[in-house]
């Protein structure tokens, strides 16, 4: 079988790996490792789906962005983080969280507050907010905000 043929297989493969849902560059390469592909090949190939537009990291890291946010509740430092595992560029990472209005941010924030004092038995007290701070710096949200929202919340 002729390499180009075989070449046209793996990428009517990741086109659809990539159309599935949005993908990374290191995602697709690692889906090449896998595959077995070699490293001059799968340039070649992660290059091809980016001009074609089945590739593009600053989509990605918009996209996975507001899903961390809005569908798992993740703060900016968890995602970041994930993001940085994943590596994607810092300014598309930064620009992804440019996107987000700070009042958006902040709400899922509040909705976080709001229900784990639902959650929690008992008064709103220190015991109380050093809980729920816990639980929303464990959610990757900046510690300094969370005591500010938690501090300004009437109970």
């Amino acid at each position: 079988m002729p390499e180009n043929s075989d070449e046209n297989a793996i990428f009517q493969k990741l086109q659809t790996f990539c159309s599935y849902r949005e993908r990374c560059s290191f995602e697709v390469q690692q889906k090449l490792r896998r595959m077995g592909i070699n490293k001059s090949q799968d340039k070649k190939i992660i290059d091809k789906l980016k001009k074609e537009g089945f590739i593009n990291d600053q989509r990605f890291a918009e996209t996975y962005i507001r899903g961390k946010l809005f569908n798992n509740n993740w703060g900016k430092i968890k995602t970041r983080f994930h993001l940085e595992q994943l590596k994607v560029p810092v300014e598309f990472i930064k620009k992804g969280f440019e996107s987000i209005e700070e009042e958006e941010y902040k709400n899922v924030i509040q909705k976080l507050i709001e229900k784990k004092i639902i959650e929690l038995p008992g008064q709103y007290n220190e015991m109380k907010k050093n809980k729920i701070a816990r639980y929303c710096i464990q959610k990757g949200f900046e510690p300094y905000l969370i005591w500010q929202m938690i501090n300004e919340h009437k109970e």
